[in-house]
């Protein structure tokens, strides 16, 4: 390849990040469908990479080949940065920010971080979407997003962790429930009816991963599953069992008629983090608001 078609690899870019040509060009309105899928056809097989990087799905637009999606994770920090650097050097501390979280982050953290980050940097339009943990890790990693904050079992493959902080875990039973204090092993604890958060939670994981390794997980009686630690408190105030959860600020308010001690060991570190995809450039609002959800959380 004698030289970069810069043209080429920016259209290749938009395409496959708008997920089709005509999108593309609705993105793009100096261009049209045709003229950029005439731009990713050089690119392909007149200027040297003799590789097809896209393939027709018909309506549902296009899918990244395997050449196309190694080609993608390259130019993607340039074209999806770029903006953004430039907005950086000239000292820009407004844009739009996305962040992805789980309903545990938004309920008790993401209020007072919204509130502080707001006073410092009111022209930054914060969009939220609120996610399953493995939909944020996902959303994240797709680079979908700006940043995601949840839960972490160490560090996924793909994504840079910028701030993490141990989550406080609990088990949870009616407020007259009596535990054997110190001495309480997962044993005592399955003895019990648990309430469980669903199997694709990164505690539920470490939960049944533990279980497996000490030989009990056969001992495991489940009487509910939920997809909230709030829901999980009231399943437990209406008598199904005890729970594992995950304590926040506000969670831990609503604890008061309820019986909460520190779970056996065993349990790896859960931690609740804040990251993005590797190589994605942050400007300096969005480093700010890094630095925020740091200051709640830590």
């Amino acid at each position: 390849m004698r030289h970069l078609n810069w043209n080429g690899l920016y259209s290749f870019w938009l395409v496959a990040r708008s997920g089709s040509f005509a999108e593309a060009a609705r993105r793009l309105p100096s261009t049209t469908a045709q003229a950029l899928h005439k731009r990713v056809r050089q690119l392909e097989w007149e200027q040297g990479l003799h590789l097809k990087l896209l393939r027709s799905r018909g309506v549902k637009g296009i899918e990244l080949t395997e050449a196309g999606r190694r080609l993608l994770d390259l130019v993607d920090p340039v074209f999806g940065g770029l903006p953004l650097l430039v907005a950086d050097l000239r000292r820009e501390d407004a844009g739009p920010l996305t962040v992805t979280t789980t309903g545990f982050v938004a309920n008790n953290y993401l209020p007072g971080v919204m509130r502080e980050y707001r006073a410092r940097y009111p022209g930054v339009l914060v969009s939220v979407r609120v996610r399953s943990e493995s939909d944020v890790i996902a959303a994240t990693g797709a680079g979908q997003v700006d940043l995601g904050i949840g839960a972490l079992a160490g560090s996924p493959e793909g994504l840079t962790v910028a701030v993490r902080a141990p989550l406080t875990i609990r088990l949870i039973g009616p407020a007259r429930f009596r535990w054997d204090g110190a001495r309480t092993s997962w044993g005592d604890v399955l003895r019990h009816p648990l309430v469980l958060h669903e199997r694709v939670s990164v505690l539920r994981v470490a939960l049944e991963h533990l279980l497996s390794r000490k030989n009990l997980l056969a001992k495991m009686k489940i009487a509910a599953e939920v997809t909230t630690p709030e829901l999980l408190l009231e399943m437990v105030r209406a008598g199904f069992g005890v729970g594992v959860v995950p304590l926040g600020p506000r969670l831990a308010e609503s604890l008061s008629d309820l019986s909460a001690i520190a779970p056996p060991e065993g349990l790896p570190r859960i931690d609740i983090a804040v990251f993005h995809k590797r190589n994605r450039y942050l400007p300096r609002y969005m480093t700010a608001f890094v630095e925020t959800v740091a200051g709640f959380i830590g």
